[in-house]
């Protein structure tokens, strides 16, 4: 396995995630995702559903969404695309989102499977660490008032400042 550090997270190369990954590798790359963020496997092909959910349960038990299409790979895979007939549309049409907000414990990892990379706009990657390091004392203080109102329907909130499920942590200082 080979590693090239990012801006925001690293790219793995030499692991093809459609075979079968030793356990030793697997807790390597669980490592790696804490460390750096986002890990980014080039290159991949198609994967299958029931190898993307495979895969996911690398990391713990699932969180199925609620959101189904008929194009989805598997019952667990959230599929989204800019055309309906491929996928759901208008996710994050707030033009942010944090995964899995509307649940009591949001999302510890999402894991995505890039079939088709947009010629345009873009999908940013925010370090919230790195974020939160760049803010002034003053608006840090601000931020550690705020709450995330996830969904009027249920009234869900969450700090927007919350330690990572997993590791902990909540920014680089704390």
């Amino acid at each position: 396995m080979d590693l090239s550090l990012l801006k925001l997270g690293a790219e793995v190369r030499g692991i093809r995630l459609a075979d079968t990954v030793p356990e030793e590798t697997i807790n390597h790359i669980k490592d790696l995702v804490h460390k750096h963020k986002i890990l980014i496997f080039r290159d991949q092909g198609i994967i299958t559903g029931e190898r993307h959910v495979e895969i996911s349960r690398w990391f713990g038990e699932l969180e199925s969404t609620f959101y189904k299409h008929c194009r989805s790979p598997h019952p667990d895979i959230f599929r989204v695309s800019n055309d309906e007939k491929e996928g759901c549309t208008n996710v994050g049409r707030t033009g942010w989102h944090i995964d899995g907000s509307f649940l009591e414990a949001p999302f510890s990892f999402s894991i995505y499977h890039i079939v088709s990379v947009p010629k345009m706009g873009n999908t940013d990657f925010v370090s919230f660490d790195q974020l939160l390091e760049s803010l002034t004392q003053e608006v840090r203080s601000q931020w550690d008032r705020l709450w995330i109102v996830s969904d009027r329907r249920s009234g869900l909130t969450h700090p927007l400042i919350y330690p990572h499920p997993i590791t902990g942590q909540e920014d680089p200082k704390g």
